[in-house]
């Protein structure tokens, strides 16, 4: 029998991805979340501070621009301006009619400080951009020509310069993940890894290499890979403007629960998540050994918790397709080790996940995913 993926955790907060759904996450009220239209594409926009859909009432943010609203895309001029004080522009660009952004982009913080300025170019940064910070001080600059990107200079909050004319040691967050490694003339050179800032262990989940700013290879829970890099300098959406090309609705609305200033830390094993991965393999790959799988071509989603303990608990199948499999399944999960809890600031708290096998051929391969804690 072969696993064809073991996936790492990916902890992703969800959110709504249209706009007139309502959110009842627990017994939280219904969302409405409303938009102004003027004439047939023209549209005004209600959005939280991270530029993400939510309720007029408590927007900080409004954009103005035209929508392809069958696409979702925005195209042409495209403005936000701050409802504190609409005075201050937070965002001015240009998208294409096929919803890229195109040509000059400048932003702003809510308190007016300048936070970015450069080119885009077919949706990617272009030529010189400068990113600074919400006191004004520097954060970083770079250069780029597609896909090419090179760093120039970088601060830490602090101000001190860590990366200089190119050189220096560098970090990017990017897509639930941290990178660090070392920088020459601009470029990654050495070996880069890359792990979850939220594993206390700072075990490596994926490393590459490179030599002479071009990437070899790198490796991940899947194995070696040579096609691509993962790493990205500079992350697409770091500038948080493009959540609006989303068009996701805000998990916090105005009903009076905000994660403003909260410590929200999900669960996690003490040995990585690399290695709790290994465990479930270690568990259901047996048990799946006696199964004959050749028959199905199915998918099976295990819900669960893990407890104020950190025990793995509630597990059940909403959708089995074979109701000994299921059994047979979670009954090995129960055998999971302990993670350390989720907490909010400090405070333990259980954390739902799911668990998805997908059965095809006489194979599996599986993924797993912590869900967003409800403040509640």
């Amino acid at each position: 029998m072969r696993v064809l993926l073991i996936a790492l955790v990916a902890n992703v907060l969800i959110g709504a991805t249209t706009i007139a759904q309502t959110i009842q996450p627990g017994k939280r009220p219904t969302r409405n979340i409303r938009f102004g239209t003027i004439g047939r594409d023209s549209i005004n926009l209600a959005l939280n501070h991270q530029f993400y859909l939510i309720e007029d009432s408590c927007s900080l943010v409004t954009r103005y621009g035209h929508v392809n609203m069958m696409n979702r895309k925005f195209f042409g001029k495209i403005k936000d301006v701050s409802k504190v004080n609409t005075q201050i522009i937070l965002t001015e660009g240009n998208y294409t009619a096929d919803g890229l952004k195109d040509g000059y982009f400048i932003t702003h913080y809510l308190n007016g400080t300048l936070e970015a300025k450069g080119n885009f170019k077919n949706n990617q940064y272009d030529g010189n951009w400068e990113i600074y910070y919400a006191d004004g001080k520097p954060m970083m600059t770079f250069t780029a020509n597609g896909n090419d990107v090179k760093i120039i200079d970088v601060w830490d909050a602090e101000g001190k310069k860590t990366v200089n004319s190119g050189n220096g040691n560098y970090r990017v967050d990017l897509e639930g993940l941290y990178w660090r490694g070392k920088l020459v003339n601009g470029k990654p050179d050495g070996t880069w890894k890359a792990a979850n800032p939220e594993d206390a262990t700072n075990i490596t989940l994926v490393s590459e290499s490179y030599k002479d700013g071009q990437f070899k290879k790198g490796k991940n829970a899947l194995g070696d890979y040579t096609d691509a890099p993962r790493l990205a300098l500079v992350p697409p959406n770091k500038l948080p403007f493009t959540n609006a090309e989303k068009f996701m609705i805000a998990l916090v609305g105005c009903d009076g629960v905000s994660l403003a200033g909260k410590r929200i830390v999900n669960a996690q094993y003490s040995a990585g998540m690399s290695n709790f991965t290994d465990n479930i393999v270690r568990l259901v790959g047996p048990y799946l050994q006696t199964v004959d799988l050749k028959p199905y071509e199915n998918t099976l989603i295990i819900n669960g918790e893990v407890s104020e303990t950190g025990r793995v608990t509630n597990l059940r199948a909403d959708n089995a397709f074979n109701s000994e499999i299921s059994r047979g399944i979670i009954r090995e999960l129960y055998s999971l080790p302990f993670l350390q809890p989720a907490t909010i600031d400090g405070k333990p708290t259980t954390q739902k996940f799911n668990i998805t096998f997908n059965f095809t051929r006489g194979s599996y391969r599986f993924t797993y995913s912590f869900l967003p804690i409800n403040p509640n």
